[in-house]
């Protein structure tokens, strides 16, 4: 659907459609908000120390570029 067809269709609305329209969106909106604020505000705990995978996945590395990592600073 491109733009145009957007245009054309919304014009074909009754202006109390359009209303329900916005109001579902911001409603959309708010939620998306509300649900971002709250993965935000979730605490991230370390990862244990016995646990490679996890501490690997906590910094975006695997394994093997972990195990190079420590290498390298030691």
């Amino acid at each position: 659907m491109s733009d145009t067809d957007v245009s054309v269709f919304l014009m074909q609305l009754e202006l109390e459609q359009l209303d329900k329209i916005t109001a579902d969106l911001q409603l959309r909106a708010e939620q998306r908000a509300k649900e971002q604020a709250e993965q935000k505000s979730k605490p991230r705990f370390p990862p244990s120390f016995n646990d490679l995978d996890s501490m690997a996945e906590n910094v975006g590395l695997d394994l093997s570029s972990l195990i190079k990592d420590i290498k390298r600073r030691s």
